[in-house]
């Protein structure tokens, strides 16, 4: 008898709990949040980046189902609605009904001298009332700290407990998994980039350079890319194994020197013994799309460099904003002696890509633009279709080709154009997975 009763407590005990989890998750709040408002010393593409992570916080209160970007846009889009530029109360609220939510968060970031300040409201959107709104300071701190703000005003939007601390761990790109293959026609290690979106561009007009602005979000399907540059001894096996052309034309994929790759006899050779491992410079575009068709690949997409480079950062180095630290990641002008090295000497990047900074500029398959970056589709952008450039990344450490460059050359960002028979510089490789 005893033993049943215990039975019978332990099944109701077990109903009793079902029944509350199942109660907690039905009383989820449907909302959505509106893109944070972005005011003065905020870029746009700061403030849209900011309200993805808010959105991932609202959910990790276990208090909202949140309507994805995604979803929003496409639903908005249907009646001629936007993110950007609702601002009034009134307008939020006719959000909230269009995409059939009960609560509505809108808000502002803003910079006052050095401080950011973020500001978020929760509306609801029946009585079209503010219910709540939470105000998050971030004194002397960069942008990819603002995380932490956008976490704690989550919590406290939802009545839960701050914890202070850093970004966190799920953000950082240490986290990031690698994975390699090695590919047989040109016996390269090529590192799998995951799918997924990132910040393309710089969050500013930086140093005059508005090529580079505005930042925006891309995604990409998943890709390979070469974890070295291509090196001399690779481009030396290329030409002579190619043969499907004339050597009138083989002229035009490299400009000879003679240190490097030359011709000698009937074939070509490395100029000097010992550089067999650095990388292959004045390679013109022509010759690094060909040897990339040659070896089944393919140039990679400028959206597919700068990803590839940034490894999950959204700083000016793969690494975070200091110049000083670039000697530890890089070879240029500061510290290559006007020269290029061998590959792979330099830290790797969180995804274990070598001189993805510096060393030698290296070839995209994009046509360059100077302002793409305004019209830039959000998925897997091909660059532009017009212009007799050639985009070209990384900045360079060698006297060869735009040696007087300095460090902010080398940003995850930058752009530069060359004309497709100039003498360029380097390249590596990207191939999709099959």
């Amino acid at each position: 008898m005893k033993k049943l009763f215990f039975l019978s407590f332990m099944f109701s005990t077990f109903i009793f709990g079902f029944l509350t989890v199942s109660s907690a998750q039905e009383q989820k709040i449907t909302a959505a949040v509106k893109d944070l408002e972005a005011k003065e010393g905020v870029s746009a593409s700061v403030a849209a980046s900011l309200s993805d992570y808010l959105r991932v916080q609202l959910i990790n209160t276990q208090k909202f189902d949140i309507v994805t970007r995604e979803n929003m846009e496409d639903l908005l889009k249907e009646q001629s609605l936007q993110l950007s530029g609702c601002t009034s109360n009134e307008c939020i609220v006719q959000m909230g009904q269009l995409l059939g939510v009960r609560k509505m968060f809108a808000g502002v970031v803003t910079k006052i001298g050095n401080t950011y300040v973020v500001t978020l409201k929760i509306i609801d959107v029946e009585s079209g009332k503010i219910e709540k709104a939470e105000t998050e300071e971030c004194a002397e701190c960069k942008e990819e700290a603002l995380l932490v703000s956008m976490r704690n005003i989550a919590n406290k939007i939802a009545g839960l407990s701050v914890q202070p601390g850093a970004v966190p761990q799920a953000v950082q790109p240490a986290q990031i998994k690698i994975e390699e293959i090695t590919w047989q026609k040109d016996n390269s290690v090529m590192v799998l980039i995951p799918a997924g979106e990132f910040l393309m561009g710089s969050p500013e007009i930086i140093e005059g350079y508005e090529d580079e602005y505005p930042r925006h979000k891309v995604f990409l399907d998943a890709y390979y890319i070469d974890k070295y540059e291509v090196t001399n001894e690779q481009f030396a096996k290329f030409l002579n194994e190619w043969g499907k052309d004339t050597d009138e034309n083989k002229k035009k994929m490299f400009n000879e020197h003679g240190w490097g790759i030359k011709k000698v006899g009937s074939r070509f050779d490395i100029g000097t013994k010992g550089y067999e491992n650095y990388p292959v410079v004045n390679v013109t575009w022509y010759g690094a799309n060909q040897y990339a068709k040659w070896a089944g690949k393919r140039l990679p997409t400028e959206a597919e460099w700068e990803k590839a480079c940034r490894a999950g950062s959204n700083t000016k180095y793969c690494y975070g904003d200091e110049e000083n630290k670039l000697n530890e990641y890089a070879w240029y002008p500061a510290n290559s002696g006007s020269k290029t090295h061998p590959v792979g000497e330099k830290k790797p990047n969180q995804w274990g890509l070598y001189d993805m900074h510096g060393n030698v500029w290296e070839w995209c398959s994009d046509c360059y633009d100077g302002g793409y970056y305004k019209s830039s589709p959000y998925k897997n952008p091909q660059g532009s279709d017009k212009g007799n450039l050639r985009v070209m990344r990384g900045g360079s450490g060698a006297g060869v080709s735009w040696g007087i460059l300095i460090g902010r050359f080398c940003r995850s960002a930058r752009r530069l154009g060359a004309p497709l028979a100039g003498g360029g510089d380097g390249f590596r490789c990207a191939a999709s997975p099959k």
